[in-house]
């Protein structure tokens, strides 16, 4: 992911949408899910944090490999990575109060 020439590869409003959809519509998703699956407790819990999760580095190595845009996986991990701490921290926080 170094050798890519921008860090932001996509532009700027697509990695915000990315960004929004991974974090905000996942766990959304998820939450739909698990209602819909009859999930609730922790069981819950652990899936909505589970699926704002970053996307792992594989990834991009699979993409780089196949040639299938590996400068968008890129931008993905690295800002998917360094906004994933604070917010899974704000997530365990917001389910910690309703326990």
């Amino acid at each position: 992911m170094a050798l890519q020439e921008k860090v932001i590869a996509c532009g700027v409003r697509l990695t915000l949408l990315a960004m929004v959809l991974k974090f905000v519509g996942g766990p959304i998703s998820m939450a739909i899910g698990c209602f819909a699956s009859g999930l609730h407790g922790d069981i819950f819990r652990v899936a909505i944090i589970q699926a704002a999760l970053p996307q792992s580095i594989s990834s991009f190595v699979f993409a780089k490999e196949y040639g299938l845009h590996s400068e968008l996986f890129s931008t993905a991990v690295i800002f998917g990575t360094i906004i994933s701490l604070p917010l899974l921290i704000g997530y365990y926080t917001i389910f910690d109060s309703f326990h």
